[in-house]
C-alpha cells in the first residue's frame, strides 16, 4: 500500500478529519462533478482513511479514444462518489490518464501520464503529479516530474504498482522508466519528486 500519513493530535488534523467526515456525509461541494463520466476506466485505488479511497483512471469517448484523466474519492464500501475531478490536458497533447494515487492526510496526489500523439511509435509521454484538496477535490497544482540530471528530450513511463508512487519522508516520489527520443531502445530507470510547475516541458523531436 502507499505510505500513509501518520496522524498526531493537533488542531489541523482535527480540522482535516472534520472535513473528511463532512465529505462522507455529502455536505462538501464537489470541485467538478458528483459522478464519474461515461466510459470511465479505473487504473488504481488506495485507501485515504476515514472509510474513503481515491480512485484514478481515465474517461474516453464512445470509441475508446481521446482519454482524459480523472481523480475521484469514493466511499470504500458503498463506492458512492464524494467528488470527481478532471485533470486538464495541454491543448497540444493527445490524451492523458491518472495511474496512481495516495494521500498525505490533507491532499490527494495522483500520477498523470500524458501522450503527445496517438501513435506510440512517435509519441512522447510526460509525467506529472496532480495535487487535489482531499475534502473537495479542488485541483491545487499539476507539477511535472523531471528526470534528475537530464536535460534532453525524453519519453517517460510509470508502470502499475504501488511501489512506483510513494511518500518518502513526506514527499511524493515517482519511480519509472525513460528513453531519449533519439534512441527509444535504450530504456533507463528514474526516481524523482515533482518540481514546481513551470510549463516548459513541450514536445520535441531532438534528443541529447
Amino acid at each position: 500500500m502507499p505510505t500513509s500519513h501518520r496522524s498526531s493530535f493537533n488542531p489541523r488534523n482535527l480540522l482535516v478529519a472534520a472535513a473528511l467526515l463532512a465529505a462522507s456525509a455529502g455536505a462538501v461541494q464537489t470541485s467538478r462533478a458528483a459522478n464519474l463520466p461515461p466510459h470511465f476506466d479505473a487504473n488504481s485505488k488506495a485507501s485515504i482513511g476515514h472509510g474513503l479511497q481515491c480512485v484514478v483512471g481515465n474517461a474516453t469517448d464512445a470509441d475508446g479514444m481521446n482519454a482524459r484523466a480523472w481523480v475521484t474519492v469514493e466511499d470504500a464500501k458503498s463506492h458512492r462518489v464524494r467528488w470527481a475531478t478532471a485533470v486538464p490536458l495541454d491543448k497540444n497533447w493527445y490524451q492523458n490518464q491518472a495511474t496512481h494515487c495516495l494521500s498525505d492526510g490533507n491532499r490527494v496526489l495522483a500520477v498523470v501520464q500524458s501522450d503527445t500523439m496517438s501513435e506510440a511509435a512517435t509519441a512522447q509521454t510526460f509525467v506529472e503529479v496532480a495535487t487535489l484538496d482531499v475534502a473537495t477535490g479542488h485541483l491545487e497544482s499539476l507539477d511535472p516530474v523531471k528526470i534528475p540530471g537530464f536535460h534532453g528530450a525524453a519519453s517517460m513511463r510509470v508502470d502499475n504498482g504501488e511501489e512506483n508512487f510513494r511518500l518518502i519522508d513526506g514527499k511524493p516520489v515517482v519511480k519509472g522508466q525513460y528513453f531519449v527520443l533519439s534512441n527509444r531502445d535504450d530504456i533507463k530507470p528514474f526516481s524523482a519528486s515533482p518540481s514546481p510547475a513551470v510549463k516548459e516541458n513541450k514536445p520535441s523531436t531532438e534528443g541529447k
